[in-house]
């Protein structure tokens, strides 16, 4: 094969794909986050936003799916959501985004308080 320089560029531009792709690889592998109950809450429940692999300096945020924010009884602390009181108006799906160096990724919880009922 003649060295051109038009063959030298697509070496060139090859040997800088190869380094994108093998600097991207160290770079962490993808995060997953799921969302556990918590035994012991300090409130009437509580859960924890998980990431794998652990980072540290890891942002967490939460939200209810049909809101911007939280609903009133329930409070984020970090990776902790905590629910200061039972009600079915707290029921719903509750999303935990967290951002780390590895990126960024959401897990959720479905929130059902089963309801007592009396037949007369």
């Amino acid at each position: 094969m003649k060295l051109t320089r038009s063959n030298m560029q697509l070496w060139k531009t090859m040997g800088l794909i190869l380094f994108y792709f093998l600097f991207d690889m160290t770079q962490g592998d993808p995060q997953l986050v799921h969302v556990i109950p918590v035994e012991n809450p300090t409130y009437y429940a509580e859960y924890r936003c998980v990431t794998e692999p652990e980072v540290e300096n890891t942002k967490y945020s939460w939200r209810r799916q049909d809101w911007s924010g939280l609903p009133e009884g329930v409070k984020a602390e970090g990776d902790r959501l905590h629910f200061l009181k039972l009600s079915p108006e707290l029921d719903g799906i509750y999303i935990c985004e967290a951002v780390n160096k590895n990126g960024a990724a959401a897990g959720s919880v479905f929130r059902w308080q089963k309801q007592n009922h009396s037949e007369l």
